[in-house]
């Protein structure tokens, strides 16, 4: 141990006290040094100072902003990685999906079932349709032609609604004698009446050919003048006379004809009587067409004659068997 260290805590301290300078004059403490104020700023040096920052600052962003920094590179780089992955997968995926799509189709293709065929197909609708019992509206009495039957047939339009009622002795394509008459109402099918050529080819089904047609002259009944025409039956080579009368109120259309038997010559007397004949049993709720055979009656001729009373009586035909007579005779 050093003898400092013993004596240390009972010597005084070294420093003399501050009211002894041992004859020294104390120095006055230097004065604290006062910074200089900075020269205050021109205001036109100001005011151009805050409008450089003011246009530098956006342009100081907006170079900020084009630095590329973390984030970006990152984004950058998985976008660029995805695209890379989409550019070879996609078409490997579209190929995959192509050839599901053409297996999936030869599958289909293998195993569907054919086309199932009905063993009976249904018959296109008929343009006319002939009503299961007519009821008659026409009534016409020819004696001459009783031999070859009567029939009476009503067909109806099956879009348009119009009716046709034909009443006929014979057939057309026989050789016994052929009488038609067909009273024609149209409905909504009805567009317009032909000429009377076209109207007796059109009621033939084509067996009479229309170039085969010629006009003759009118015949007069009692409605009125109408008009005829000469054509030659499609078997046997007979005469045949026909007819064409149109009517405009009520709209209504009165065809047919005539075909002697055989080689006879078609008598145009026999059609004008069967015309004058011809009868409305019933109008139903047309009353103009009630209207129009009424006017007719007025000027029927009863077959060449005026009065009924001198009218000749029909003949009775081949096929009509003798009445059998009433009572007994008494034996002479």
């Amino acid at each position: 141990m050093a003898i400092t260290d013993v004596a240390a805590p009972r010597m005084p301290p070294l420093t003399p006290p501050p009211s002894r300078n041992f004859g020294m004059r104390p120095r006055p403490p230097a004065p604290a040094s006062v910074a200089p104020d900075p020269a205050p700023a021109e205001p036109g040096f100001a005011r151009l100072l805050q409008l450089g920052q003011s246009f530098l600052a956006p342009i100081a962003a907006f170079a900020h902003r084009l630095q590329p920094s973390e984030t970006k590179a990152k984004r950058a780089a998985i976008y660029a990685l995805l695209y890379a992955d989409f550019r070879h997968t996609f078409p490997r995926l579209l190929a995959y999906v192509g050839a599901l799509a053409m297996l999936a189709g030869g599958t289909l293709q293998l195993f569907r079932a054919g086309p199932v065929v009905a063993a009976i197909e249904p018959a296109p609708r008929p343009e006319w349709v002939t009503v299961g019992k007519p009821f008659p509206s026409f009534t016409l009495s020819m004696p001459e032609l009783a031999s070859a039957g009567v029939n009476y047939e009503i067909l109806r339009h099956s879009q348009g609604g119009g009716r046709r009622e034909i009443l006929s002795w014979g057939e057309l394509a026989g050789d016994e004698p052929n009488l038609m008459i067909e009273i024609y109402r149209p409905g909504l099918e009805f567009t317009r009446f032909d000429d009377a050529p076209r109207e007796i080819a059109a009621r033939t089904e084509a067996r009479v050919p229309l170039k085969s047609i010629k006009p003759a002259d009118v015949i007069d009944s009692k409605f009125g003048p109408v008009p005829a025409v000469e054509f030659t039956r499609p078997q046997g080579g007979g005469q045949c006379l026909g007819f064409v009368r149109d009517f405009a109120r009520p709209r209504m259309q009165i065809a047919g004809w005539y075909c002697a038997a055989g080689a006879e010559i078609a008598e145009r007397s026999l059609l004008s009587c069967a015309l004058d004949r011809l009868s409305l049993m019933s109008a139903g709720s047309d009353a103009k067409m009630g209207e129009l055979f009424a006017r007719a009656e007025l000027k029927r001729t009863f077959c060449g004659q005026r009065s009924v009373l001198i009218a000749p009586t029909p003949r009775l035909g081949p096929a009509a068997a003798t009445p059998p007579l009433r009572g007994r005779v008494s034996a002479r």
